[in-house]
């Protein structure tokens, strides 16, 4: 079975087209971190750059790693970006970084692909050093809530399943270094068609999921008039999204589990 970075790879040409609310998403979490200057900044998921255009306009900074699953979308953001920065291909789950080396921690859209959150987060706080800020945008379980009623119903294409506001409001309070507060954004997009959303979905990478299965004609036209008739208004077909914002400081030396 194929993994996330093959899918992002080939929506290296077409993200930045298609990732409408992944821009706005990026947008809004850039606004929320604070000006200044950060020695190393270190950004979880880069992609398309969405976050880090806005961000090396707003910060100074003396290292910028970018980091991403996508060898092509790394590749993209080398030929854009300064001697200031450096390129990783890695996981979140497998970042080559020495503890404490980061001062600001930046992802968006992206840590919701961490299929055990609960053993990388704290991971994550170690690479940073005391006082250090982080800022994350992720995906909550009530995204594509329409695509996930539709597939059960058809029987056609199945969604990553995506974990609540609750486990990561329960999993970052059970970290004792940090400090943080959080806020949860639900935003609606519209598309002409059913056709125009799934497009839009596999244009932009986030189509994976490991329960890829067969469907046929016949459950994929079953599956557009379910979606039309139960997610639709006067604009067109809609998809949900749920995004939960996450603000905060380390403010002590992680303890080891």
């Amino acid at each position: 079975m194929k993994g996330i970075g093959f899918y992002f790879d080939k929506a290296v040409n077409t993200y930045e087209k298609a990732g409408n609310i992944q821009k706005k998403v990026a947008i809004k979490l850039a606004q929320s971190v604070k000006e200044g200057f950060y020695p190393t900044v270190v950004e979880i998921g880069s992609g398309k750059g969405f976050i880090t255009d806005l961000l090396i306009k707003k910060i100074s900074y003396n290292r910028y790693i970018n980091i991403d699953i996508s060898y092509e979308f790394l590749k993209r953001l080398k030929s854009r970006f300064n001697e200031k920065s450096l390129f990783i291909n890695a996981k979140a789950e497998q970042l080559p970084l020495k503890e404490g080396i980061a001062n600001l921690i930046v992802s968006s859209s992206s840590l919701h692909w961490i299929e055990e959150p609960e053993r990388v987060f704290n991971k994550l706080f170690n690479l940073m050093e005391v006082n250090g800020r982080f800022y994350f945008s992720i995906f909550l379980s009530g995204s594509l809530a329409e695509l996930k009623k539709a597939s059960e119903i058809s029987n056609f294409g199945s969604v990553f399943p995506l974990k609540s506001s609750q486990f990561y409001i329960d999993l970052l309070n059970s970290i004792n270094c940090i400090k943080w507060q959080f806020s949860i954004e639900i935003y609606r997009e519209i598309f002409p068609t059913v056709k125009d959303f799934l497009l839009s979905h596999k244009l932009t990478g986030t189509n994976f999921t490991k329960n890829k299965k067969f469907s046929g004609k016949e459950s994929y036209a079953k599956f557009c008039t379910i979606y039309k008739e139960m997610f639709s208004n006067h604009e067109g077909v809609y998809a949900t999204y749920e995004v939960l914002f996450i603000e905060g400081q380390k403010v002590s030396p992680c303890l080891q589990y």
